[in-house]
């Protein structure tokens, strides 16, 4: 079985003709004239190696004029055999002719084949594809069958000896490929020598390349700072849209609160302008009785003048005991008028003071029940601002509540989002550990299988070269 460049190759049966690729000639090769070749092949096991006294080296390149820029293809190919029932299926390179034998397709076997060792059971070919001459392809399409290998032990044997003429036949193409071998490398040399003296067109490029380079990561790093001014720019605005959001309920119980109190001054002015009315009247009503007081005190006086004067009208005697009597008459009566007048006039003050007092007493009882109704609609104002600002908290604090509520039913969704993404992420894996293991299973399936049919073949191989 052939596996990838470079690594070791698992031993096949002779007859199955599986090949080694060795070390490959590279037209990329970095050093100007160095020249790379295909090494031997693999060495053989020990029982391969017995009997071998020397070995060729064999160098494959791309025919002459064919363009180093294209690929070095790299193929495999196999010859002589079929495959055992626990192989894999035969290569596309071999075709079963009618008489059961394999037709060997137009494919190129070059590698190290031991000098006077022609029947050997344990030679390594490789073999590179890279456009090899018509007269090379033309002598390999008309090489001769092979036979077809019997059932068992027989039918290996059969495939030995087949195989032995075969690799006579083989060993003239190698010679040829070794002088092809040898004209490449000295076409590839030249090429390798001019492409270094072309090398150093290479000096403007790298430095233009160089600047390009500075600019795009100067502008990587200025995109990147940008995006970070951006993110920052980005999060303050979000910053401050969420501190708007969350003043927006303390500004609308505040316009509450300020509502609640324009409410009660308008209450208090609409109070005031009741009590002033009331001083008014009051006022009026204390101008009009005091009017009222002030012509009855002119009437009564006008009435002693009058009643002063009738009396002085009485006649007056002529002699002196007359006029003397006549006074003394008129004294006492002024006297005692005058006494009647003191006490209708104490009795009348006496009256007024008591009128005056109980007026008093009526207007302190009535100051003093405007100022207890005055305080208690202070009280009960206060109080009614006190509920209205309990109740604007109250919705303040309701809306605080609902807003919580709704922001903490957003990451309850998110974090539920997050959890079934991560659960599919989970399942996801476990799928793809799943598959893996399935696959490593199935390899290792196949390793054991291709490990016991190495086994096989080396029993097989171990048991011919004892006969």
């Amino acid at each position: 079985m052939v596996e990838a460049h470079g690594k070791q190759q698992t031993k096949q049966p002779w007859g199955y003709g599986s090949f080694q690729r060795g070390p490959q000639l590279s037209h990329r090769d970095t050093g100007a004239g160095n020249q790379k070749s295909l090494g031997s092949a693999s060495p053989l096991g020990t029982a391969e190696a017995e009997g071998m006294t020397s070995s060729r080296r064999v160098v494959v390149d791309m025919p002459t004029g064919t363009s180093s820029s294209l690929p070095l293809q790299r193929h495999r190919a196999s010859f002589g055999g079929t495959w055992s029932s626990s192989s894999l299926d035969s290569p596309p390179a071999s075709r079963t002719n009618a008489m059961g034998g394999l037709v060997r397709g137009p494919r190129v076997y070059v590698g190290m084949v031991p000098s006077g060792y022609t029947g050997g059971l344990g030679t390594r070919v490789t073999r590179r594809a890279l456009g090899i001459s018509s007269v090379f392809l033309q002598g390999l399409r008309s090489s001769g069958l092979a036979t077809a290998p019997a059932p068992g032990l027989e039918r290996n044997l059969g495939a030995v000896e087949d195989l032995g003429g075969c690799l006579v036949e083989y060993m003239a193409k190698v010679h040829a490929l070794e002088n092809v071998s040898q004209e490449l490398e000295a076409q590839l040399r030249v090429h390798l020598e001019s492409k270094a003296t072309r090398s150093e067109s290479w000096g403007a490029l790298r430095a233009s390349w160089a600047s390009s380079c500075q600019q795009v990561g100067e502008a990587v790093l200025e995109n990147a700072r940008l995006m970070l001014q951006t993110e920052n720019i980005q999060a303050g605005a979000d910053d401050f849209k969420e501190r708007y959001e969350n003043e927006q309920p303390f500004r609308k119980a505040a316009e509450e609160e300020i509502n609640s109190l324009y409410k009660v001054i308008d209450e208090a002015n609409l109070t005031k302008m009741d009590l002033e009315s009331q001083i008014e009247s009051l006022k009026e009503e204390l101008g009009f009785l005091s009017r009222g007081y002030e012509e009855d005190v002119k009437v009564l006086y006008k009435q002693l003048a009058g009643s002063e004067l009738e009396q002085m009208g009485v006649p007056i005697g002529t002699g002196l005991d007359d006029i003397l009597e006549t006074i003394r008459i008129h004294w006492e009566r002024d006297v005692e008028k005058n006494r009647a007048e003191a006490g209708a006039l104490l009795q009348a003050k006496q009256q007024a003071e008591m009128a005056r007092m109980a007026q008093t007493q009526e207007e302190k009882l009535a100051a003093a029940l405007r100022l207890e109704l005055h305080n208690t609609s202070c009280q009960v104002q206060s109080l009614q601002a006190e509920t209205e600002s309990l109740r604007a908290l109250k919705r303040g604090l309701e809306n605080t509540l609902h807003d919580a509520k709704h922001w903490h039913d957003i990451e309850l969704q998110n974090l539920g989002a997050v959890v079934s993404r991560l659960e599919a992420e989970l399942r996801e894996t476990r799928s793809e550990a799943e598959q893996q293991q399935q696959a490593r299973e199935h390899l290792l399936a196949h390793k054991a299988q291709l490990q016991r049919d190495v086994a096989s073949y080396h029993a097989l191989l171990d048991r011919e070269e004892s006969w």
